[in-house]
């Protein structure tokens, strides 16, 4: 075998299915050999990766990049370098920009945009607004990873998809293999909440929630689902909030529908109430934070292998944005794509989660949901070359002024992680060396879908 470009040398790999020790040779972008050590062609550069844990690249599945049209909150130079720096090797980006993601043009548009400024690869989901139904199939041409369908309004999308176009939408999808996922809140019910709350003059953070109640997210799922059943779609939940929400997913699944779960840190970690308190608009998000007994019953679904994936939601907005009296004013969401992985490492280390299950719900499980495995999400020869290298160990206080992304605001702020990625390497380049992100590395590619099937 001729010269190597990058060896990483005896660190331990982490699968879903465990971990084994091994050193690890990529050369074009794919990984060509694994091994010993001593079995290891010469290479162009060597990573000794004794003490630390060796997972497929990371990938977050739910990314908002806001590039192009809304790039004063984030773009994808930006959004990726905070990508590398907390491990993550391929995004996923949602279709609420300008123009949005929902036909040809914008497609390209941001097509252009990304590879032009990323340092990580990336995926498109393809969006839908009422009349432009039909744009899936040209959408499905281009690459798009699977589609995205807004149940309430979003930034960049104001018109929710709901009633027959949901239906329809879902038939298109089907017929071109591709999964669809849900952002599921029902609109009409928390547009006719908030015109309550507001006309009572709430204008406190804590309103946000009661506008959105957990009814409004189990009544978005269940419509979802059922819509899936009848037209044989595919439907993934993005950002599952609530206990009540699964449940209705667990009583509808048996009836035969392909149904796969997201969860995000925030819903697991934090108590809506307490931080919208503490924090005001910084932690508005939607769907809202919920309680505590909701963050537990998304663990128990952990525990159970009923979710399965976790994603950032990463969704930035500046400070100043968010740091407003009036809730109805200030935007939903914040960054995460830097801190998803140290987040769920640390629940390692308090014995929530397992190094392994970190890499079904990081990477593989993300990776399956959208055709991109095995080239995404493993460890095998033939793979991309992506790793995200971590130090168990290493730990430290997570700060908004040491994000790279635009929105310098995190709900995490001075939290105290311990496991922290190392080295994040794409297709066999090194695009983040121990916290400091070569921007000049590389510059990121479009990732499609391996296979497309109903």
């Amino acid at each position: 075998m001729s010269r190597l470009d990058l060896v990483v040398r005896g660190g331990l790999i982490v699968t879903s299915r465990g971990t084994f020790r091994a050193s690890i040779g990529i050369e074009g972008g794919v990984i060509v050999a694994m091994g010993s050590t001593e079995t290891m062609p010469p290479a162009e550069r060597k990573i000794d990766a004794d003490g630390l844990l060796v997972f497929p690249g990371i990938i977050d599945e739910h990314v908002h990049f806001r590039d192009p049209g809304l790039d004063w909150k984030e773009d994808f130079r930006t959004g990726s370098m905070a990508a590398a720096a907390g491990g993550v090797t391929t995004v996923l980006d949602m279709p609420n920009t300008e123009p949005p993601t929902v036909d040809r043009q914008g497609f390209l548009s941001k097509l252009e945009a990304a590879s032009r400024k990323s340092v990580v690869d990336f995926g498109f989901y393809a969006g839908v607004v009422p009349g432009k139904v039909d744009a899936l199939r040209e959408l499905a041409e281009l690459g798009a990873v699977g589609v995205k369908l807004y149940m309430s309004e979003t930034t960049g999308i104001g018109e929710p998809v709901d009633g027959l176009d949901l239906i329809r939408a879902m038939e298109v999808a089907a017929s071109l293999g591709l999964r669809v996922g849900v952002h599921a809140e029902d609109g009409r019910t928390i547009a006719a909440l908030r015109e309550v709350l507001r006309a009572g003059g709430r204008r406190d953070p804590l309103a946000h929630m009661e506008a959105r109640p957990v009814a409004a997210e189990v009544l978005a799922v269940a419509r979802a689902l059922l819509a899936a059943k009848a037209t044989g779609c595919r439907v993934h939940v993005f950002h599952l909030s609530s206990g009540e929400a699964h449940g209705v997913i667990r009583a509808l699944r048996p009836m035969g529908i392909d149904v796969t779960v997201e969860t995000c840190p925030h819903y697991l970690l934090l108590d809506g109430r307490e931080a919208l308190t503490r924090l005001g608009n910084v932690a508005k998000v939607n769907p809202p934070i919920r309680s505590r007994e909701d963050a537990e019953a998304l663990w128990e679904a952990l525990r159970r292998g009923e979710i399965d994936a976790i994603g950032s939601d990463h969704a930035p907005h500046l400070p100043e944005e968010k740091k407003v009296e009036d809730v109805w004013t200030a935007p939903s969401g914040f960054p995460g794509v830097e801190t998803m992985l140290p987040l769920m490492l640390t629940e390692v280390h308090r014995g929530r989660l397992t190094f392994a299950e970190v890499s079904w719900l990081l990477s593989e499980g993300p990776a399956r949901i959208w055709g991109l495995y095995p080239r995404k999400g493993a460890i095998a020869i033939g793979s991309d070359g992506d790793l995200t290298i971590v130090d168990p160990e290493a730990e430290a206080v997570i700060r908004s002024e040491n994000l790279h992304s635009k929105s310098k605001v995190t709900p995490f702020e001075g939290l105290r992680v311990k496991g922290l990625p190392v080295y994040t390497v794409v297709g066999g380049e090194v695009v983040m060396e121990k916290g400091e992100v070569r921007e000049d590395a590389r510059k990121g590619r479009l990732v499609r879908p391996l296979r497309r099937s109903a």
